[in-house]
């Protein structure tokens, strides 16, 4: 059997409290669809894959509060600090038409209408009503609103998105 894609939904963050609850940066609404007894994976540089089983997961202040089984403590807790966690490809939610995961997103070569390569897409910065997304191109970022108005197509097979900007947004390509 293939090696499933495992794909990031978040990062841990420092412990909360002192019974084994951390807190958990979601990238994503990916968290929100994860209940009582749901597995997520820790990764190694190496490859390694370690199972996390959720004992509860919740929304608190703008961010996830994550208890995970056999994490009692907040000194347990310290070795999942700044660690991401992730789900094979194949468990992520089904997204509608036109809806894409930040991870199919990243390193495409966004464009605009008339074909001048503005860089590639290296981060997506949420930002309220919208998403914000970084693009980089030689040493210089260019912030692009995700929003229909400005980004026109997405084509993954191609790794290219084509975006309309707003007058002003750059000086000069």
């Amino acid at each position: 059997m293939a090696e499933p894609r495992w794909v990031p939904v978040g990062k841990i963050g420092r412990a909360h409290g002192v019974h084994g609850v951390v807190r958990v940066l979601a990238y994503g609404e990916t968290l929100a669809t994860r209940t009582k007894g749901d597995k997520l994976y820790l990764r190694s540089r190496a490859g390694a894959v370690r199972e996390l089983t959720i004992e509860t997961l919740t929304w608190h202040q703008r961010t996830w509060l994550a208890h995970f089984g056999g994490y009692t403590t907040r000194e347990a807790c310290r070795e999942l600090t700044g660690q991401e966690i992730f789900l094979p490809e194949d468990q992520l939610p089904q997204l509608e038409d036109g809806e894409y995961y930040h991870y199919q997103l990243i390193g495409l070569k966004v464009e605009t209408v008339d074909g001048s390569f503005l860089g590639l897409l290296r981060e997506i910065l949420p930002a309220g009503s919208h998403d914000v997304y970084v693009v980089e191109h030689d040493d210089k970022e260019i912030l692009i609103p995700a929003t229909e108005q400005v980004v026109l197509a997405i084509d993954l097979l191609e790794s290219r998105m084509r975006v309309a900007l707003p007058e002003g947004l750059i000086d000069d390509l």
